[in-house]
């Protein structure tokens, strides 16, 4: 297991009640939740936003349909999101949102990804949350 935390920083064009809505809410998460501009249909994303409530996410892309699931382990309206994230390739690995408003318009929000089982494994998160930012960055601007 590597130790090193995935953190990403994003500035989003949005107060942060509706970022926090992007991150809760699965009609929105549907929208924008996939990995790249080759999803062929929007995420299926069921969830039930209570702490101990479990999420699902399938991303429908061109050659396949990576599932993704957990559990929320903290919701402090507006301001913070923790849940559990697994995938193929990591088993009950943590992810903690945290939201700050730095205007009416633009929130600042640290995504904290820790507990992979190795490098490969950070590495490729590394790169799927960042096009998966992208996506919510343009969804949140248009």
């Amino acid at each position: 297991m590597t130790n090193d935390p995935l953190v990403l920083k994003r500035v989003m064009p949005c107060g942060k009640r509706q970022l926090f809505d992007a991150w809760s809410r699965p009609t929105i998460m549907s929208a924008w939740f996939f990995a790249d501009q080759k999803a062929v249909k929007p995420s299926t994303v069921e969830s039930s936003f209570t702490v101990g409530g479990k999420w699902s996410l399938t991303m429908h892309m061109e050659n396949s349909e990576p599932h993704m699931h957990g559990e929320y382990r903290e919701i402090n309206r507006y301001n913070r999101i923790v849940f559990t994230w697994n995938s193929h390739i990591a088993t009950d690995s943590i992810v903690e949102l945290t939201f700050r408003e730095l205007s009416p318009n633009r929130t600042e929000m640290t995504l904290m990804h820790t507990h992979f089982p190795n490098e490969e494994s950070r590495t490729s998160h590394d790169n799927g949350w960042n096009m998966c930012l992208d996506s919510l960055e343009k969804y949140l601007a248009a």
